[in-house]
């Protein structure tokens, strides 16, 4: 039987870009053509202490493997990977937690699901940060495919290109960005959806 193990993941402070980064979109998994890889042990991070109070304590609290496991309606297996974000105040961004999923032992190459969060000083910011990170995935990631959907009752976008589909959307003052790899078996857009949805339920006002 396989099974997952908790341990402490390496925590990185990040200039990424977008809702969970800097001026631009959010970070979105590279195009990849490998599958989710199967076996490995997860592991939870918990981000600095310097990260903003209004984000949950780290990827576990975030979105648990068994929320995760529902939302992809199959076991993901391999590490979890915590990036804290700095704040940014030439876009409102007061934090973020970036959480990557699934892994290889390595730790290296592009996470079969990616989740970014980030909080912002009014809900106008956050709003602003959703349409700048739409139209930036469309223009520079080759997208083939755009959907609007609800998620727990909130206008979001669904976004396809080659490789993933992410679904955007913004919450009050804060963002959601979850990517979920084509690789990854069942239906990735979605599965990205909802685990935007498990994350709400996770991270409430």
């Amino acid at each position: 039987m396989r099974l997952r193990g908790t341990v402490v993941g390496a925590v990185v402070l990040a200039t990424a870009v977008g809702c969970s980064g800097g001026g631009g979109p959010d970070p979105v998994a590279a195009p990849s053509g490998t599958s989710a890889p199967a076996g490995a042990t997860s592991a939870a991070a918990t981000p600095s202490a310097s990260a903003t109070p209004e984000l949950p304590d780290g990827c576990e609290s975030l979105l648990p493997f068994t929320d995760l496991d529902q939302a992809l309606g199959r076991p993901l297996f391999g590490q979890t990977r915590a990036i804290a974000g700095q704040a940014q105040p030439s876009i409102g961004r007061t934090g973020r937690l970036t959480c990557h999923y699934g892994l290889p032992e390595t730790g290296r190459g592009t996470p079969p699901v990616e989740v970014g969060v980030s909080t912002y000083v009014d809900a106008a910011s956050a709003q602003d940060r959703v349409g700048a990170t739409v139209a930036a995935i469309r223009t520079g990631g080759g997208a083939s495919s755009q959907a609007s959907v609800t998620v727990a009752g909130l206008p979001a976008t669904v976004i396809g290109n080659r490789s993933s589909f992410t679904a955007v959307l913004a919450k009050g003052d804060r963002t959601v960005v979850v990517t979920v790899q084509r690789a990854v078996r069942g239906q990735p857009d979605k599965a990205a959806a909802r685990v935007a949805e498990k994350i709400l339920a996770n991270w409430p006002d």
